[in-house]
């Protein structure tokens, strides 16, 4: 694997000026095995991780939690254990619906709004994905609005360099389904693909009355492409792209109480029964690529995205709208005749005892047009590799909320006389100039890279229940830099700083502050035929923690879409990556991949505060869901005809809210530690079987209590798939 990557290293300097993609028709197929040479840039500097499509087919994983696992430094908290709404975090940047990370695909920024509301509700399916980059450190200015954490950029299959087709039939356990199909036709100067996926399951979860638990996603993608001549001295390529995707899923916000959870850890209340998510997905891009002989190109992509879903939920009742609490103490007050009625074991009874189901209704477009341009220029004995781009960006997200009120009567809920009622209705939007510039020179054993990057937002925001106004716009400069020096041809120390921010949201109070820290890395790189090995110790210094709510949270309706200030703040940490490929003889290899990530925080003062996870702190507490370990290890052997692989992953216990010394019961996430296995037999290129297993030893755990009540890891998972291509 890493010797293809050398190589295709060397073929960006030394070939014509193709496209990523486009090589002249017979140069496409390396030792007769018809694969497309894929031309990779150059490590960027600081810590980087790519997970290649080898690796994300060995896996089979469909989740983008289950593929970011492997990853050194990256936090993931489980919600509904199949990764419909990743919660994802970076170096102590906050998980909840990895709104402090930057997600993208194909570098297009894939939020739906991603400025004004980045909460990631919508993600690509990893199972179409050839390539997974996470980069942190000082490369992640270069993607931005979010870069304390850093960024994840989800690549879509690339155009094969011939006419090919593609089918992945799968089917397990939960009557979970697969069906993914793609085909492909190329000529010297045209190309054409398209793609379809669908993704079912019944649900592991197991509802008080026997209702549905699980989901069914579609997605289709069509891409044409028109190119100069591979030959071209200037080479042009023109790609429209067009998707559309949708999701229905029986998920809800409401988890368990301890003692429920102890009992029945797949149990689900009978309260939740008409809980449903809705979505729909657009997407349109055009992308114009020029390369100007073999050292330039200029890449410029317009998009638009529209996203709209309606997700319908209990979420509290007429009396008590602190399901969070509620769940936590179920025995404590009136809570016991809530939660009597939640679990259908007794009838509503007044109507401060109907439950309130309330459907957020939300629209968000993000739109925008991005250029960069990548050179590669030498000046005496320097040589330089230059990054300069500019986006413009336009986002908005139109949000209601309607509350119905339903009374629970012979374990089924009936809707009361209450008329629906509007409790939310507003509009948010969010104009972005980003501009960026980064020079990565080399000199002799030396790499310097030097950047910056400039956010000029303007936002809006306005309340039409209240006719509320406000709007405002603020700069941000966001400098880093980075140096690489190459002790021997394969080993090399790194070091770096760069300014993490997050921007705030329009519907924040004027007080809010953006996110902003210092982040500093310093490490060890190892590089050579076999072995891709990482150590990077870092550490982000907060000038400003912000602290979002949302339901998600667990926040309650009327906080949703504040932000809180937690001023000053510490995470320091470790980490650890390692990918190599072992030579065994000459028809098998041993692939290894691990990692590793030690994490420590604490909050820098005393403060009391309204964001849930956060509540009382004192100075020297630690922040929510970072495990202080974490490890993956993934080992199997490869063969022309099969390959047989084992993960472990280990992640240690957490705590809920903020807090130090040992984690109360009560507010704890506990550690986990689980087995996958995978096997591929490659019998002919129209038939290749696999079979999956995760959670081998059915271990299931705490390992969220947010939004409201305890959740559990899914248990053991078994699918058999197909794969053909032709």
């Amino acid at each position: 694997m890493w010797r293809r990557i050398t190589t295709s290293v060397a073929l960006l300097v030394a070939a014509p000026a193709y496209a990523e993609d486009d090589v002249p028709e017979g140069e496409s197929e390396g030792e007769g095995e018809g694969e497309t040479i894929e031309i990779v840039e150059a490590t960027p500097p600081g810590a980087y991780a790519e997970l290649d499509k080898e690796q994300l087919e060995r896996d089979e994983r469909n989740d983008l939690h289950g593929v970011l696992r492997s990853i050194a430094g990256v936090y993931v908290r489980d919600e509904d254990g199949y990764g419909l709404r990743p919660n994802i975090g970076m170096r102590g940047a906050a998980a909840d619906r990895s709104a402090k990370v930057t997600l993208m695909e194909d570098g297009v920024l894939i939020a739906p709004a991603p400025y004004t509301a980045p909460a990631a509700y919508y993600t690509p399916i990893v199972t179409r994905l050839s390539r997974v980059d996470v980069t942190k450190g000082p490369a992640a200015i270069r993607f931005g609005p979010a870069t304390v954490g850093g960024a994840v950029d989800m690549q879509s299959e690339p155009f094969p360099g011939e006419r090919a087709g593609y089918a992945d039939l799968a089917g397990g356990t939960d009557r979970y389904a697969k069906v993914h199909l793609r085909a492909a036709e190329r000529a010297e100067q045209w190309a054409v693909m398209g793609e379809f996926v669908k993704l079912r399951t019944d649900g592991f979860k197991v509802l008080d009355n026997g209702g549905p638990t699980g989901f069914d996603k579609n997605d289709v993608q069509v891409t044409g492409r028109i190119m100069s001549k591979p030959t071209a001295t200037n080479y042009h390529q023109l790609d429209l792209r067009l998707g559309y995707g949708d999701e229905t899923s029986h998920e809800t916000y409401i988890g368990l109480t301890d003692a429920d959870f102890a009992a029945a850890p797949q149990r689900r209340y009978v309260g939740s029964q008409l809980d449903e998510m809705d979505w729909t997905h657009w997407r349109a891009r055009v992308t114009h690529r020029l390369d100007i002989g073999q050292n330039t190109h200029i890449e410029t992509v317009a998009y638009r995205h529209r996203f709209q879903r309606a997700w319908g939920k209990v979420d509290g009742f007429v009396g008590e709208r602190d399901f969070y609490t509620l769940l936590a103490n179920p025995g404590q007050g009136a809570n016991q005749v809530y939660y009597q009625v939640l679990t259908g074991q007794a009838d509503s009874a007044s109507p401060e005892e109907a439950l309130v189901f309330g459907t957020n209704d939300r629209a968000f477009t993000s739109q925008g047009i991005q250029t960069a341009l990548t050179a590669k220029r030498t000046t005496g004995p320097i040589m330089h590799g230059i990054e300069a781009g500019a986006r413009v960006h336009f986002d908005r997200a139109d949000r209601k909320r309607f509350e119905d009120t339903y009374d629970m009567l012979g374990g089924a809920l009936v809707r009361t006389q209450r008329p629906r009622d509007l409790v939310l209705d507003s509009r948010a939007q969010t104009m972005a100039v980003a501009l960026y510039a980064q020079d990565k020179l080399t000199w002799q054993r030396v790499e310097l890279s030097l950047g910056t990057r400039l956010e000029l937002i303007d936002f809006r925001f306005f309340d039409h229940l209240t006719s509320m106004l406000q709007d405002g716009k603020y700069a941000v400069l966001i400098p880093g830099a980075g140096v690489e020096v190459h002790l021997t041809e394969a080993a090399s120390v790194i070091a770096g700083v760069h300014r993490g921010f997050v921007p705030v949201a329009p519907s924040a109070a004027a007080t809010a502050s953006p996110e902003s820290s210092i982040n500093y890395e310093a490490g060890a790189r190892w590089r050579d035929q076999y072995v891709a090995a990482d150590l990077i110790g870092f550490l982000s210094d907060y000038s400003n923690l912000k602290g979002s709510c949302t339901l998600a949270a667990g926040c309650m309706e009327e906080q949703e879409g504040e932000e809180f200030d937690g001023g000053a703040v510490w995470v320091y940490g470790l980490e650890a990556q390692v990918t190599a490929e072992i030579p065994l003889t000459t028809e098998l290899a041993l692939p290894i991949t691990a990692a590793y990530t030690a994490t420590r925080s604490r909050f820098r003062r005393s403060f009391s505060s309204d964001f849930v996870g956060w509540s009382d702190v004192l100075e020297g507490d630690e922040l929510p869901y970072i495990p202080q370990h974490q490890l993956s290890v993934t080992a199997g052997v490869t063969h022309a005809r099969f390959d047989v692989s084992a993960t472990a992953r280990y992640q240690a216990e957490t705590r809920d809210t903020a807090g130090q010394g040992p984690i109360p019961e009560a507010t704890r996430i506990d550690s986990m530690f689980t087995v996958d296995l995978a096997a591929h037999a490659k019998l002919h290129a129209l038939a290749e079987l696999y079979v999956t297993c995760s959670n081998l030893f059915d271990e299931q755990v705490i390992v969220a209590r947010r939004p409201y009540g305890v959740r559990p890891n899914p248990p053991r998972l078994v699918a058999l798939g197909y794969k053909a291509r032709f």
